[in-house]
């Protein structure tokens, strides 16, 4: 695995945020340059999307950030579960 960095403090909307062994992985895997994980994580230009309770996706250029709000064992952090790449959603056109 590459040198990712693995916490960040004072995440805007978010406060600490702690990344998974998943989440480096994936995009280890996926070919996610550090630079654009954290323009999603720490610039997000539209409000965070929850799913549930728990869990909230950020979402930039293309790029999902899964995070879970109450991690188990809490740290005092929040937890970047996962990373993938978005494709655009179909748009339907007007005749």
């Amino acid at each position: 695995m590459s040198n990712r960095k693995f916490y960040y403090e004072n995440v805007k909307r978010l406060g600490n945020a702690a990344v998974s062994r998943h989440a480096l992985a994936r995009m280890d895997a996926d070919g996610i340059p550090q630079e654009l994980f954290e323009k999603v994580l720490l610039n997000p230009t539209k409000p965070d999307i929850p799913d549930g309770a728990e869990i909230l996706w950020r979402e930039r250029d293309g790029l999902r950030i899964v995070i879970l709000l109450y991690p188990v064992p809490n740290s005092g952090a929040k937890l970047v579960k996962t990373v993938y790449r978005i494709k655009a959603q179909a748009v339907a056109k007007a005749r």
